[in-house]
C-alpha cells in the first residue's frame, strides 16, 4: 500500500531536517574530539546553513515526491562523500586562513547530491524487469 503526498512529503520533510542535523553533529562531534576541542564549541554560527546544505538534497526528492529508497541511499551515499572529505580537510588543512576550494566544492554539494538521487530514482522507474 501506497501513501499519499501529502504524508510522503511531512516525512521527506522531517527526514531531510533530520538528515542535516544528523550529518552535521556527527562531522562537528568527530572534529572536536580529533582536535581536542570542547565538545560545547562544536556548534558555531555556521552550523544552521551547514544543516540546510546538508538537508537540501533530500528536502527536493521530498518535494519531488520520490520515496524510492535507492534514491534516497544513493543521496546519503553521496552526502557520506562529500562530508567525510570536508572533515579529513577541516582536521588535516595545515595552511594559514580558510580552504576557499573545499568551501566551494562544499556549497556546490547538494547539487551533485540531488542530481545523484534524482539520477538512482529515474533509473530504478525505467528499469525493465
Amino acid at each position: 500500500m501506497s501513501i499519499g503526498y501529502p504524508k510522503r512529503f511531512a516525512l521527506g520533510l522531517i527526514l531531510s531536517l533530520a538528515i542535516g542535523l544528523l550529518v552535521v553533529a556527527s562531522c562537528n562531534t568527530v572534529w572536536a574530539t580529533a582536535t581536542g576541542a570542547p565538545i560545547g564549541t562544536m556548534w558555531r554560527e555556521n552550523s544552521a546553513v551547514q544543516v540546510v546544505l546538508a538537508g537540501l538534497p533530500y528536502f527536493v526528492l521530498a518535494v519531488c515526491g520520490i520515496g524510492a529508497r535507492r534514491a534516497w541511499i544513493v543521496a546519503l551515499i553521496f552526502t557520506a562523500a562529500f562530508w567525510g572529505y570536508y572533515l579529513w580537510d577541516v582536521i588535516h588543512y595545515a595552511g594559514v586562513g580558510a580552504n576557499i576550494g573545499i568551501g566551494i566544492l562544499m556549497m556546490a554539494s547538494p547539487i551533485a547530491v540531488t542530481a545523484s538521487g534524482l539520477l538512482a530514482a529515474s533509473i530504478g522507474r525505467n528499469r525493465q524487469v
